[in-house]
């Protein structure tokens, strides 16, 4: 899920809204964020398929720290306590964390049965409920939950910007779900690490330039 997770930042801010934005925009992201930069230091492994564009053909072989359900959610407590130092508020640290465990709910909707509960043990499962194996559908569905969610809590004067920038940026995905090019544009793991690190930047500054 990409732009979906913003629609829980709006949540998020919402329910909370003397936290400052940018916990929130960044915690939502912060699973995506952390992940390119431990698959291109190795720590994290993805196979990329360069026969097919689409989302579904991804396999998330090892990501334990990134996007387990409880150490990777356990590790985001260090940039929550950044977050309370930073702003002086606990409660910023602790809406950041809420944002970051959004970001493991969320994308168990539409993984295949490839995100760790636990994040370490030789035991440990993993979930997934696989909405990305019916492609067309999860592009629908993704930018619905989203336009749904910022209909339902944003002030009216940001549903301009939310909208159609949400729009815009969900678009921009619009080939892993369609596969519009026979081949992957992207290719190899490297590649589709720093694409995904430069378009959660790219998304989190536009939520915070929206949410205003």
């Amino acid at each position: 899920m990409y732009i979906g997770h913003y629609a829980a930042a709006a949540v998020l801010l919402a329910v909370f809204p003397e936290t400052p934005a940018p916990a929130v925009a960044v915690g939502v992201a912060w699973p995506d964020l952390v992940w390119p930069v431990l698959v291109m230091a190795g720590k994290e492994k993805v196979t990329v398929d360069p026969d097919d564009p689409l989302q579904r053909s991804l396999r998330f072989d090892s990501y334990p720290f990134s996007h387990s359900l409880v150490l990777s959610n356990l590790l985001a407590l260090v940039p929550a306590l950044v977050f309370a130092a930073l702003y002086q508020s606990w409660s910023a640290g602790l809406v950041f964390w809420l944002a970051a465990v959004s970001h493991w709910l969320l994308d168990l909707v539409v993984h295949r049965a490839d995100l760790p509960v636990l994040g370490f043990g030789s035991r440990d499962r993993t979930w997934g409920a696989g909405l990305w194996r019916l492609p067309k559908t999860a592009f629908l569905v993704e930018y619905a939950f989203f336009a749904v969610v910022i209909l339902a809590v944003a002030p009216s004067r940001m549903l301009p910007g939310l909208l159609l920038g949400g729009l815009l940026l969900h678009a921009l995905n619009a080939n892993s779900f369609f596969g519009f090019t026979r081949r992957n544009p992207v290719g190899t793991p490297r590649r589709y690490a720093l694409l995904t690190l430069v378009g959660y930047v790219a998304a989190t500054v536009w939520f915070l330039l929206s949410w205003r």
